[in-house]
C-alpha cells in the first residue's frame, strides 16, 4: 500500500458533501459536459456529475505503465487516453461507456514518459480539433539544442496523416525551445474567438521565469497555428520575486481575459510565499527568448514581453490551487492550500479583495492538487480532490456527517459591515442557505428576505 491516498471532495459552495470510497491515489481527475472521471492507481472510474458511479475500467498501471493524458472530448463523445505502456499508447473511449474501446493506438508517446508535468486538452475550431499537448522534452540528446515542447496532435482518421498524428504541411506540428527545463502548469482554450494559452515555468543556470504562450487556434492549418506563436513573461510581484507558477484560474470576463495564478517565492516558511495575482491576457504580443516554432530562426526574441500584474489579491504561506467564478458583478475565487483548506475570496469590480473564508479544512492537512473543476452544468459544485496521509476512508466526499462535524454549529464572517451566517445542517437534502445579517441600531437582524442560495451573498 502506498503511504498517500486520494480523496476527492465535492462541495456546493457550503460545505456539503458525499462519500464514494476508490481503490486507491487519485492521479488525475477531469470533468466533461456529462460525465467525471477519476483516475486511481489501477483504475479508471466514470461517474455522474453527482458521484453516482456508472463504469470502471481497469488500466493495468505498473511502475512502467502509467496513464497519464486523460482528456473528454465531448464534441465526438469520446474521452482520449494515452500512457506509457509499450513505448507509449493512446486509446479512444467512448465517453458514456469507458468500458468500450472505440480505437487504439501503439508505440505513440504522446504524454510525458516519467513522472513530469504536462497540460492537455482540446484545442481548435468545430470543424478542426486537435489535442494540444504541452510537456518537457524527455527524448532530447546531450548534443540537442532545441526541444520540442508543444505539440499538436490530430483527433480523428479524417484529419491529414490520421488520427494521432503530429504532421503539419511540411513539417511536424510543434513549438521548440532553446531551454531544456521547463514545466506546464496550465492551459485553456478559448470558444470565441478560438486562442489557446499555454502556462509554464522554465529554468535556467541564471533565471526562473512564468511565461505564457498564445496561438490562434482558428486557424485550419496546423503549420498556420504554430506560427501565430506569441509570448510573454509574466512577472509577479512587487514587494518580492515569486518566479514559479503554481496553479492559475481563467476568470468568466465578457470583453477581456482576465487571468489569476498563484506564484511562489518557493520558502514555504515565509507566511507570504505565495500570492495570486490577476492580469489581463487579452493581448498577448510579441515573443521570449527561447521558445519559437519549428524551423524557425533565430528561436524568439533577444528581449522578452512581459505583463504586469493588474492587482495583488492574497497572500498565504503554501497557496496550492485555485479556480474562479463570477456571481453577478463579483468576481468569487476559491483556494486550495498545502495545509488542506478550501478558501473563497470575493473581489469586486475593481479586484479588491473581501474577506477571505475558510470553506473546509482538513482534519490532517492533506494538500488541495493543483486543478479544481466546477460542475459545467451551473457550477455551484466545486470538485476538490486531496491526498490523504494514512490508509483510512480513501474515496469521493460528498457526506456531510464527514465534511461537518457539528451540522448545526454557525460559521460567521465579518465583512463590509454585514455578518454572512452559513448553516451547515441538512446537506444531505441540499438544505444548504446563507443568511445575510443586516446591522440596524447597533444590533444585528436576519430578515428572513435575506436568506439566500448559497454562494449568491457576496
Amino acid at each position: 500500500m502506498r503511504g498517500l491516498l486520494g480523496i476527492l471532495v465535492i462541495l456546493k459552495y457550503c460545505i456539503c458533501g458525499d462519500v464514494l470510497h476508490f481503490d486507491g491515489d487519485i492521479k488525475d481527475f477531469v470533468v466533461g459536459n456529462s460525465k467525471l472521471f477519476v483516475l486511481t492507481d489501477h483504475r479508471l472510474h466514470q461517474m455522474r456529475h453527482d458521484l453516482t458511479e456508472e463504469k470502471s475500467k481497469d488500466t493495468k498501471a505498473t511502475e512502467h505503465n502509467r496513464v497519464n493524458i486523460l482528456v473528454p472530448f465531448d464534441e465526438n463523445s469520446t474521452l482520449i487516453t494515452c500512457g506509457t505502456f509499450n513505448d507509449g499508447y493512446c486509446e479512444v473511449l467512448d465517453i458514456n461507456d469507458i468500458t468500450k474501446s472505440i480505437y487504439y493506438e501503439s508505440n505513440i508517446l504522446i504524454g510525458p514518459r516519467h513522472d513530469e508535468k504536462s497540460v492537455a486538452f482540446i484545442s481548435g475550431t468545430s470543424s478542426s480539433k486537435y489535442l494540444l499537448v504541452g510537456k518537457k522534452d524527455e527524448d532530447a540528446k546531450p548534443q540537442d539544442t532545441r526541444y520540442s515542447v508543444v505539440i499538436l496532435w490530430n483527433t480523428l482518421h479524417s484529419q491529414f496523416g490520421g488520427i494521432f498524428s503530429r504532421i503539419a504541411e511540411g513539417s511536424d506540428a510543434m513549438i521548440q525551445s532553446t531551454v531544456r527545463d521547463v514545466e506546464f502548469v496550465d492551459g485553456f482554450q478559448r470558444v470565441s474567438p478560438s486562442e489557446s494559452y499555454l502556462f509554464l515555468n522554465t529554468k535556467t543556470d541564471s533565471e526562473r521565469k512564468v511565461l505564457v504562450l498564445w496561438i490562434n487556434s482558428s486557424k485550419e492549418r496546423k503549420r498556420d497555428i504554430i506560427r501565430s506563436l506569441q509570448a510573454s513573461r509574466i512577472r509577479c510581484c512587487s514587494d518580492k520575486a515569486r518566479p514559479v507558477l503554481v496553479a492559475s484560474t481563467v476568470i468568466p470576463s465578457v470583453n477581456r481575459v482576465i487571468w489569476a495564478g498563484v506564484f511562489s517565492a518557493q520558502n514555504q516558511q515565509d507566511p507570504e510565499n505565495s500570492a495570486l495575482a490577476l492580469y489581463d491576457i487579452s493581448h498577448v504580443k510579441g515573443r521570449v527568448k527561447g521558445f519559437c516554432g519549428i524551423g524557425e530562426n533565430p528561436c524568439g526574441s533577444e528581449s522578452d514581453t512581459e505583463l504586469q500584474p493588474l492587482s495583488v489579491v492574497f497572500k498565504y504561506s503554501s497557496m496550492s490551487a485555485v479556480t474562479s467564478v463570477r456571481s453577478g458583478s463579483w468576481i468569487v475565487l476559491f483556494i486550495g492550500t498545502s495545509d488542506g483548506q478550501l478558501i473563497k475570496l470575493v473581489l469586486d469590480g475593481k479586484y479588491t479583495p473581501g474577506c477571505p473564508t475558510v470553506l473546509f479544512k482538513s482534519d490532517d492537512e492533506r494538500a488541495v492538487f493543483p486543478r479544481m473543476h466546477f460542475d459545467p452544468v451551473d457550477f455551484k459544485y466545486i470538485y476538490i480532490a486531496l491526498k490523504k496521509q494514512t490508509d483510512e476512508h480513501r474515496g469521493v466526499f460528498r457526506d456531510p456527517g464527514e465534511i461537518v462535524k457539528h451540522r448545526n454549529t454557525v460559521y460567521r464572517q465579518v465583512c463590509y459591515g454585514y455578518v454572512y451566517y452559513v448553516f451547515g445542517k441538512m446537506c444531505n437534502a441540499v438544505i444548504c442557505f446563507m443568511v445575510c445579517a443586516e446591522r440596524s441600531n447597533g444590533r444585528w437582524l436576519f430578515p428572513l428576505s435575506n436568506v439566500i442560495s448559497v454562494g449568491a451573498c457576496v
